[in-house]
């Protein structure tokens, strides 16, 4: 079974200010494709994928990096990281979310 990670969000992330976020799968077999999801039912996003053989010639590493934004309806929303087998984006082989924590933009006003 992959291990999988995501990493780049802090504690809060500010409203609207983009972050990159990066999702690192480890021992995959065969080659698989990542999808980005923000909650449980939005709609499935690609970020930029890179892969790799593992030492053993035999599993893959992923790693996928998105850039991604949020407001303040997203305040308690999961961003998830999707594995799935190569070109079947419903054959789902692990999953990996962050909660998202997110702080209001504030305008300094002179």
């Amino acid at each position: 079974r992959p291990g999988v990670s995501v990493t780049g969000l802090g504690q809060k992330v500010i409203e609207f200010i983009e972050v990159v976020v990066t999702c690192d799968v480890s021992r995959v077999k065969p080659a698989a494709d990542i999808y980005w999801r923000k909650g449980p039912d939005g709609p499935l996003q690609t970020g930029t994928t890179s892969s790799g053989l593992n030492q053993d010639h035999k599993t893959f590493h992923l790693q996928s990096t998105y850039n991604v934004s949020f407001t303040r309806n997203d305040r308690s929303t999961k961003l998830y990281c999707l594995v799935t087998r190569h070109g079947n984006k419903t054959d789902v082989w692990a999953t990996a979310y962050h909660t998202i924590s997110v702080a209001c933009k504030v305008l300094k006003v002179f």
